[in-house]
């Protein structure tokens, strides 16, 4: 006993430093808030390969390299250009970029600094009137101001006098004609010279080659005074005459103008962020209002301080001592989470909020079952210490397999997912480990030491006669367990109804898509309280000015603002213009533009469709495996494993299709529409939805492993049922209150509505269909194979067999002199010995 509590003040020790350690850290490293909470844009790039093509394949075969050499570029060009410091920039597949800047809501200004391939050209105007050969073909009419803020010059085609300027074919055939002098590499730097005025206007300093060149031509035109053009992105911003006073120019030259002294600062911060080595063409974009996102981060700090307000309240009154011990891991959970999640500077969107709220509920999960096996071992008499280590043993496997399965499936999100996807899988897979740390490790070795030392060594203490939730079907499981099995055509027939029931919803067009899958836009308007405009006003207006088969719904926030969600699917092509934003919300009849605006082109559609394919597939098929090897090791093998495996993914496709079903029926009913969101809560859903498979089947192979003598594989599936039938309700408990707290109060978008709507169905369907249609299943393929095979091949008689090659096994080494069990079985019951003052077998039975 001393060296056992001697152990726990170490351990007690270790936990203060490590808590005092993240708290000193998480004071010190700030949060990274998503753009969907500290508004801002976010825009996705693909490159372009030249239109010759020698040039592209040579630019396909560096690929790797120019998606490489395009990241610090942009990055550059996001701090330098448009002040960001924080911007984030992505690679995106093999030849993508995701680009977000926090709180730079200018998506103009953005575009034009980031899309720009800035490579200067300088040219010789060959076909431009100057003073001494004025027969030339177009002369110059001086400099304009485009629309997006950037001067151009225009050009008059003295034959008939018709203004060329840029996007004009012909401007860009006129620069073709130009004899080139240098260009992109020939740039050394450029810098801001102020004039005595104040104005500002570009200065060019130019290598050692470019020096040369432009020494070269100068001196070839002196006193000629020839044009010399400089070329942006297919625009001229200055043509002037080569000054007769000039002998020739080397490395320096200054471009003559009235400019703005923006687009000065912006022109020779693009130049020294560097040229882009090849064209970018945008595939979606968005851009955030940072009010809807404070708003929005406000409810879900409500939301999750209720929640975790209610899992307080159940542990303390539900477990008393144990679930006090719980709670202070808890709390620890979730500072330790949230100061990893600071240190690897994870992005807190919505989305990921949303998980770690989430991952609060589902941390409980792992002391729900260790303490419902705790109070199992105490009412089979054994003693208090005894019942807590066999509780921590006997409940770890099914802990494992569980938390693994939902790890899978957010790794499958973080490699296929974007944005917030990916911030919700990483935070649900760090929430998923420290979770496995805190209830497995702290709570164990704190409820060990406060037994061992006295204040939790009173039986009454750990809420025995609390069986609310079904514990009184564990103490006839063994006499009277339920009969699931023998109803198991009713089960499936109810689980049949729940999909059903979707199904005339899905033919009347419910399942509408987003513009993630559809391409095109979404507009989000913030309303006034006062505002009178309804949903289907704005989707008439909308149909009126050119913009048919819009979606329009509304959200709300805990302040009683109104948010009006338009998603208008537009042709290839419009996506990108400029002006789309602005004549969607002139057609709205709103009165104002958006606050909020995503324009998603047809590529990214297409390849999120084929994301949400893979992650259901990719997801589906680790999980099978895993349950395949895990059980199939003990229990005869890989195919043994895999009916375990395979049993668990044809109650999830039940699972899935009631989500389906969901989908089209909100979608008829409040427009709500799939998004990668909703594919996200799909995919989490097949993570969650085996852990209460897993406790089933996690009993199953322990009762396999010593059945009943002569009882049938139906009454071993009955009795492991009713044995964990209230461990499946309390583990899902905490997590659908958790998210129908989200649903009313939590979530004031339509798609995080969804999410948590669809994550709240699918797990109340996981939950049946775990104790409904799991274990059925595999009793039906056990009962297959019997009559194919003979029952000798079930899953009793193959387990029997392993149990007795086992025994046969320990007893040729005993026979040979060697060891009958491993050190650490030896280390494991002595251990039991001591502390629980018996000795038990490998199953944690009395001798």
């Amino acid at each position: 006993m001393q060296s056992q509590s001697g152990k726990g003040y170490l351990f007690l020790l270790v936990v203060v430093v490590l808590a005092a350690l993240s708290g000193f850290i998480f004071q010190r490293e700030k949060f990274l808030f998503g753009l969907d909470v500290e508004g801002g844009v976010r825009l996705t790039y693909e490159m372009k390969f030249d239109k010759d093509p020698k040039i592209a394949e040579r630019q396909r075969d560096e690929q790797a390299r120019l998606q490489r050499d395009l990241v610090p570029i942009l990055q550059s060009r996001a701090s330098q250009g448009l002040g960001v410091v924080e911007a984030n920039v992505q690679p995106k597949g093999e030849s993508g970029f995701i680009v977000e800047v926090p709180g730079f809501t200018d998506i103009k200004k953005a575009q034009e600094v980031l899309g720009s391939t800035a490579k200067l050209y300088a040219y010789h105007a060959t076909n431009v009137d100057t003073n001494q050969r004025n027969f030339r073909e177009y002369e110059d009419t001086g400099t304009e101001t485009g629309a997006d803020g950037r001067p151009y010059v225009s050009f008059v085609r003295k034959s008939d006098k018709k203004t060329i300027k840029p996007g004009d074919p012909e401007y860009a055939q006129m620069i073709a004609g130009w004899t080139s002098i240098l260009e992109g590499a020939d740039l050394a730097r450029a810098q801001i010279q102020v004039l005595q005025n104040g104005s500002t206007q570009p200065e060019f300093f130019f290598s050692a080659d470019g020096a040369k060149k432009m020494e070269t031509w100068s001196r070839g035109v002196a006193g000629l005074e020839e044009q010399l053009a400089f070329v942006l992105d297919g625009r001229v911003i200055s043509i002037a005459p080569l000054s007769r006073e000039v002998a020739y120019l080397s490395d320096q030259a200054v471009i003559n103008g009235q400019f703005e002294p923006t687009y000065v600062r912006t022109l020779v911060s693009l130049l020294n962020s560097g040229a882009l080595p090849v064209d970018l063409e945008q595939t979606s974009s968005m851009t955030v209002d940072p009010t809807i996102g404070k708003q929005a981060l406000n409810q879900m700090v409500v939301a999750g301080a209720y929640s975790f307000g209610f899992i307080t309240l159940f542990l303390l009154v539900y477990y008393l001592f144990p679930g006090a011990v719980a709670l202070i891991a808890l709390l620890l959970y979730v500072l330790f989470t949230l100061t990893v999640l600071k240190m690897i500077n994870a992005t807190f969107s919505l989305a990921s909020i949303a998980g770690f709220i989430l991952s609060v509920g589902m941390a409980v999960d792992a002391n729900i079952l260790v303490f419902e096996r705790v109070k199992e071992e105490m009412k089979d008499g054994r003693s208090l210490l005894t019942s807590v280590e066999l509780g921590f043993k006997r409940a770890f496997p099914a802990i494992l397999d569980s938390n693994m399965c939902t790890i899978l499936t957010s790794l499958v999100l973080t490699f296929l997912g974007t944005g917030p996807v990916k911030g919700f899988a990483t935070t649900l897979i760090v929430g998923v480990v420290i979770s496995l740390f805190t209830a497995v490790i702290i709570t164990r070795s704190l409820l060990v030491f406060l037994v061992t030392v006295g204040p939790g060594n009173n039986p009454k203490l750990y809420g025995l006669g609390r069986n609310w939730f079904g514990e009184k079907f564990e103490e006839t499981a063994d006499e009277k367990p339920l009969q699931v099995i023998k109803r198991t055509k009713l089960w499936m027939l109810i689980s049949l109804a729940t999909i059903v029931v979707g199904i005339p919803f899905f033919m009347m067009g419910g399942l509408k898509q987003n513009v993630e899958f559809t391409g095109g836009a979404e507009a989000v308007f913030q309303m006034d309280k006062s505002a009178s405009i309804t949903a289907e006003q704005v989707a008439k207006n909308l149909e009126a000015g050119g913009f048919p088969g819009s979606i329009v719904k509304y959200g709300t926030t805990s302040d009683g603002m109104r948010q009006i969600y338009a998603t208008i699917p537009s042709p290839p092509g419009t996506v990108a213009t400029s002006d789309l934003r602005a004549r969607i919300g002139s057609a709205s009849g709103v009165g104002k533009e958006p606050s909020s605006f995503t324009t998603i082109g047809p590529s990214v559609a297409d390849a999120t469709k084929q994301t949400a394919i893979q992650g259901v597939l990719v997801s589906s098929a680790l999980i099978v495996l895993y349950l395949a090897f895990r059980f199939g090791i003990s229990l005869g093998g890989f195919k043994n494993g895999l009916k375990f495996g395979l049993s668990a993914i044809g109650a999830l496709i039940h699972d899935i299709l009631v989500v389906v079903g969901l989908a089209a029926m909100v979608g008829y009913l409040f427009h709500w529409e799939i998004s990668a969101l909703s594919i996200t809560a799909m995919l989490t859903v097949i993570g969650f939805s085996v852990h209460d498979t897993i406790v089933i089947f996690d009993r199953i192979r322990e009762n396999l492993k010593r059945p009943i003598p002569g009882e049938s594989f139906e009454n071993l599936c009955n009795r492991s049922i009713t044995r964990s039938v209230a461990r499946s309700l309390n583990t899902s408990m905490t997590v659908i209150v958790t998210l129908i707290i989200l649903l009313v109060i939590g979530t004031p978008t339509p798609d995080l509505k969804f999410f948590c709507a669809a994550m709240l169905f699918g797990i109340l369907s996981g939950t049946y269909s775990s104790i409904f249609n799991a274990t059925p299943i595999l009793w039906l393929w056990d009962k297959a194979v019997v009559k194919r095979k003979g029952p000798e091949h079930s899953l009793i008689a193959e387990a029997l067999q392993d149990q007795a090659r086992i025994r046969a096994n320990q007893s040729a080494m005993v026979a040979e002199g060697g060891p009958a069990q491993s050190y650490g079985t030896v280390k494991r019951r002595n251990r039991v010995k001591d502390i629980g003052k018996e000795e038990l077998d490998d199953e944690g039975r009395p001798k």
